[in-house]
């Protein structure tokens, strides 16, 4: 955080976390195996914080359209709010981006299955939605969580990117035009 990607030796690392550059590859490989396992760190670590915010499914206040949009105004804030990714866009923006944007592929599977998961969650719960048969929950959760997956993940490549979400309002409003639809299959 202190120095960005391109400021940051392996033996910065390595010295860091009171070991040795040996030692450090030994346990996780080069420099790009330790950048990829700091970027799924940090995507797990988002969405058990996402996850934490959501009102549980056996409340009588839980309302599939607030579920779903509390995962989008979720995401957006707690996104903001990582302190490793805003300091890494601040020290050393285009090296961090484009980290993100290429290691991208080691955590989107692991986002699908987290959203997939919240869909399916979000479908049992919903009274509303229309039957389905497993064949159709599990490829259709899938195919969900893999596109809001991506856009997830595509707002910590570019925080600052279309659409812009300045406020709880727009962030909600976005999700009820389109992920609302597209998750609760009504």
């Amino acid at each position: 955080m202190a120095q960005g990607i391109k400021g940051t030796s392996t033996e910065d690392i390595a010295k860091s976390a009171g070991v040795t550059r040996v030692t450090l590859y030994r346990r996780l490989g080069p420099r790009a195996q330790i950048l990829r396992e700091v970027y799924a760190h940090e995507a797990q670590r988002l969405m058990k914080t996402v996850n934490a915010r959501f009102t549980p499914f056996e409340s009588l206040e839980w309302d599939p359209v607030r579920h779903v949009e509390d995962l989008l105004v979720g995401t957006v804030f707690d996104i903001r709010e990582s302190d490793l990714l805003r300091r890494l866009v601040l020290v050393d923006r285009d090296e961090a981006v484009s980290t993100l944007a290429s290691q991208s592929d080691s955590v989107l599977e692991e986002i699908t299955e987290i959203v997939a998961e919240f869909v399916r969650n979000t479908w049992s719960a919903d009274v509303h939605i229309r039957a389905m048969d497993d064949d159709e929950v599990a490829a259709l959760s899938h195919d969900i969580g893999a596109v809001v997956g991506r856009y997830l993940h595509s707002i910590c490549v570019m925080p600052d990117g279309p659409p812009v979400l300045e406020s709880e309002y727009d962030i909600r409003s976005l999700a009820r035009r389109v992920l609302v639809p597209m998750i609760l299959q009504r």
